[in-house]
C-alpha cells in the first residue's frame, strides 16, 4: 500500500475528537455546530456532557467575567485537569488570560482571523493536547506559566521551611538589597506592614535579626 494512502486511512481510522461548542450569540453557535458536527474529525456532546468532552469550544464578542465564570464553573465540573478550551474571541487581555489558562485555555484565535477548517484543526490539536496561540500572546503566556512556577516554589518552600509564601519574598528581597520602602512598593502593602512581616520571619528562623535571616535563607537553600 502506497505510503500516502497508509496515512489517509489513519486519519479516516482515528477517532473523532468530542466537543462541546457554546458562544455568546445563539445562531452562532448552532451554525459552528452544525459545522463541526459535519466533520468526520469532531463529534458534537451537549453542554451537559463536558466533564466526558475532550474540548470545549468558546465562540465569544468579548471575554468578560461572565465567561471567566464560566470557565471557572467548568473546570470545577471536571474531576483533575480541566477540560482543554479553545476560544475565539476579538481580543483578550493580559488579566483575562492569567485566569483562563488556570481553566483550560489551551489555544486561542481571533475572529478576524477564524475560518472553520482552522477551527476544526485547533479542536483537534487541542483533543491531541496540543496548543495554538497567536504570536501576541505567547509572551504573555510564557510570563504566566513562569509566574505560576515560581508561586508553586515559593508554595513548597513555605511547606518546607515553616515561613509563609509573604515572608520568602520579602527574605529574598532583602537579599536583592531592596529597602522596606521599595519592598512595600513592589508588594503594594504599607512599609509598617513589611516590617511586621520581616519581624515574624525572623521570630520564625530563631534568628537575632532581618540580615541573619536573610543570611539563613541564603545558607539552608530557601532562595
Amino acid at each position: 500500500m502506497p505510503e500516502n494512502q497508509a496515512d489517509g486511512m489513519g486519519d479516516v481510522l482515528s477517532a473523532p475528537v468530542s466537543a462541546v461548542v457554546r458562544a455568546s450569540d445563539a445562531i452562532l453557535e448552532h451554525a459552528v455546530g452544525a459545522y463541526l458536527e459535519s466533520s468526520a474529525r469532531v463529534r458534537l456532546r451537549t453542554a451537559q456532557e463536558l466533564p466526558d468532552a475532550k474540548v470545549s469550544v468558546l465562540l465569544l464578542d468579548a471575554v468578560d467575567d461572565h465567561w471567566i465564570k464560566v470557565m471557572r464553573q467548568d473546570a470545577a465540573r471536571t474531576p483533575g485537569t480541566p477540560v482543554p478550551v479553545v476560544m475565539i474571541a476579538d481580543r483578550i487581555t493580559e488579566r483575562q488570560l492569567s485566569p483562563a489558562v488556570e481553566y483550560g485555555l489551551t489555544s486561542f484565535l481571533y475572529r478576524d482571523d477564524l475560518n472553520l477548517d482552522r477551527l476544526v484543526d485547533a479542536v483537534v490539536e487541542a483533543g491531541a493536547g496540543r496548543a495554538r496561540m497567536p504570536d501576541d500572546l505567547v509572551p504573555h503566556l510564557i510570563a504566566e506559566l513562569a509566574d505560576r512556577q515560581r508561586r508553586q516554589t515559593l508554595t513548597d518552600q513555605s511547606r518546607r521551611d515553616g515561613l509563609l509564601v509573604r515572608e520568602i519574598e520579602v527574605l529574598r528581597m532583602l537579599s536583592e538589597g531592596m529597602n522596606t520602602v521599595e519592598i512595600a512598593d513592589k508588594m503594594s502593602y504599607s512599609e509598617r506592614t513589611i516590617k511586621g512581616i520581616i519581624h515574624e520571619a525572623v521570630k520564625r528562623l530563631h534568628v537575632r535579626n532581618r540580615t541573619q535571616a536573610v543570611a539563613y535563607a541564603i545558607r539552608t537553600g530557601i532562595f
